[in-house]
């Protein structure tokens, strides 16, 4: 029985460029940075400060991939920018507004009422997309 979700993959073209700004402009904790065997790509990932059980892997899919794969390549490769929207949780959407603003982050859509909660739009270095939610209490 499937009990829960531990990792997502996020498609980068850097993986060094990627984990900088998770890390110091959305404030998440790089959890692993290996090296998948003598000379093969990186596992890298990070997770938000407060679910350290859930980890965000930044997959460069060129360095994943050799040989035959570089049809898989180019597709993946294509999708970088144009993955499915991350919902991410907030617990004071006006103090992380702020935050990301002055970090030079993409606000793609602002902070807006809405009737389950309050929420946002930005986009990582890439152009992926992300709904940051501050769901009512209660």
């Amino acid at each position: 029985m499937i009990r829960r979700v531990t990792h997502i993959s996020v498609y980068v073209k850097n993986e060094d460029e990627a984990l900088a700004f998770f890390t110091g402009k959305l404030g998440f904790k790089k959890k692993m940075d290996n090296q998948m065997g003598p000379g093969g790509p990186r596992w890298i990932t990070v997770t938000p400060a407060g679910q350290p059980d859930f980890e965000v892997n930044l997959f460069n899919p060129a360095s994943w991939s050799k040989g035959e794969e570089a049809a898989v390549i180019a597709t993946q490769t294509a999708q970088i920018g144009h993955q499915a929207m991350i919902i991410l949780d907030s617990d004071d959407i006006d103090a992380d507004y702020r935050a990301l603003k002055a970090a030079g982050v993409t606000i793609e859509l602002g902070v807006r009422d809405l009737p389950w909660g309050r929420d946002l739009i930005f986009q990582d270095l890439y152009g992926n997309r992300y709904n940051l939610v501050q769901s009512k209490p209660g």
